[in-house]
């Protein structure tokens, strides 16, 4: 089993080369052999959180291998109503913070307290974590620090961690912050693999499992940005780790299964 713990709905930075309907979806999903698929919306994260939530909300209670993210934002914190979707729709199974896009810091105290006061009312958050040099607003020491306060809750950082490719050294991808939250690690935080480094250059997915071990990732693949080829090159990538088949069937579905409480 398979199970991708990181899409979108809909179109990503308004690009037409990075959009996908829910029939997109699945079918990327059946080509690549990935059996679900959790998502926010891009309306909610680029556009309207509501709007994008409400949209998404929709479209689950049509589809077979879509789950889904309620999006907060803090900005707007009559977003919180949103979170009555995780009740009223089983297929919703956790929370995306989006900092970068929604233009707030998550070391702002007032930002940081807001999404604090709603971490106990999901089973899991998934943090975006900028993989991008120059940004980075939900820094993945503060989403650690956030995650040893809500112990009963898990927390997903996406793009290992923020690993970035070091622009004067192109031909090694920075990850001072995957290593930099290892030491000392809680039980409730995983980090996913939604990230085009990993199979750009060799060896990256190697020290991801080095510094995080199979126990801390999950499976993810920030579809549509990475289609149905380059969802099979993500999984190529882990299936060609020299480690123990139980372990890459715990990166590929068994953490997230636990976290989205398929399992």
């Amino acid at each position: 089993m398979i199970i991708d713990i990181h899409g979108h709905l809909g179109n990503i930075n308004f690009a037409p080369f990075w959009q996908a309907d829910a029939g997109t979806l699945e079918s990327y999903c059946r080509q690549a052999g990935v059996d679900k698929i959790c998502l926010s919306a891009s309306r909610a994260i680029m556009y309207d959180v509501r709007e994008g939530n409400a949209e998404l909300d929709a479209v689950l209670r049509r589809t077979e291998k879509l789950l889904g993210y309620v999006v907060y934002d803090p900005v707007f914190p009559e977003s919180a109503e949103d979170l009555q979707l995780l009740k009223s729709n089983s297929k919703f199974r956790g929370v995306k913070i989006h900092p970068d896009y929604h233009g707030y810091s998550l070391d702002s105290r007032s930002c940081r307290n807001a999404v604090e006061a709603i971490a106990d009312q999901t089973p899991m958050m998934l943090f975006h974590v900028s993989c991008m040099p120059g940004t980075g607003f939900s820094p993945a020491g503060t989403v650690v620090d956030i995650a040893r306060h809500h112990p009963d809750t898990n927390f997903v950082l996406a793009h290992m961690a923020g690993i970035f490719q070091n622009g004067n050294y192109p031909y090694f991808p920075n990850m001072d912050s995957l290593e930099s939250i290892m030491d000392d690690c809680p039980d409730n935080v995983f980090i996913d693999t939604a990230h085009f480094l990993m199979y750009v250059y060799p060896g990256v997915m190697e020290k991801m499992y080095a510094l995080a071990g199979a126990e801390h990732i999950v499976f993810g693949t920030d579809v549509p940005l990475q289609g149905p080829m380059q969802m099979r090159f993500a999984i190529e990538t882990i299936n060609a780790l020299d480690i123990p088949q139980t372990e890459k069937e715990m990166i590929f579905s068994g953490n997230a299964a636990r976290i989205l409480r398929l399992a």
